[in-house]
């Protein structure tokens, strides 16, 4: 939940009836607001302070969109710290048809005009972090040295590109039963 211009707290994503406002909030301490999970109270915080997240199933597939700049490594590293003792997180690793428009709707929310998958150039082949299989590719089976890593594109088209592992940008975690 945040501020907009007129003072008002919104959902960012979606939309909700919850509005269970601890005594003396919303107050001017900050733009979003948090909610307790002990009170289920909620309270007013600075946008800026880091604090745990839930994050919300859409549709049949568990995606978090990260809106984090990073490079694909430290997306991949980020992603895996997410794990818990019920479940993995890890890049996403998508073949075209699974779950394609719930996935390409969160691409067309991220900051960065591509956002990183889980698709790796390893020795002579593209390989998917969970190690399932490439499928249909139109990449190259010779990428240029620095374009190893895949990312999907704002441009609708739902194909994955060859991009500069040390580019920034945001990326897809998928939760997973451990």
């Amino acid at each position: 939940m945040r501020k907009e211009a007129g003072g008002s707290f919104t959902w960012i994503s979606g939309y909700s009836e919850y509005k269970n406002w601890k005594t003396g909030e919303p107050s001017n301490r900050g733009n979003c607001a948090t909610i307790s999970s002990l009170t289920k109270l909620m309270a007013t915080k600075d946008c800026g302070v880091r604090l745990p997240f839930v994050c919300i199933q859409e549709g049949n597939i568990n995606v978090i969109l990260v809106k984090e700049s990073k490079s694909w490594e430290e997306a991949l590293e980020h992603c895996r710290g997410l794990n818990s003792s019920a479940f993995g997180f890890d890049l996403i690793s998508v073949q075209h048809g699974d779950e394609q428009e719930n996935i390409m709707n969160k691409v067309m929310e991220a900051d960065t005009k591509e956002v990183w998958t889980g698709l790796r150039f390893l020795g002579d082949d593209w390989l998917w972090v969970d190690g399932e299989n490439m499928l249909n590719t139109s990449l190259n089976q010779c990428p240029m040295q620095e374009q190893h890593c895949g990312a999907l594109s704002k441009n609708y088209t739902g194909s994955i590109e060859a991009k500069d592992c040390s580019e920034r940008k945001n990326f897809l975690c998928y939760r997973f039963p451990l």
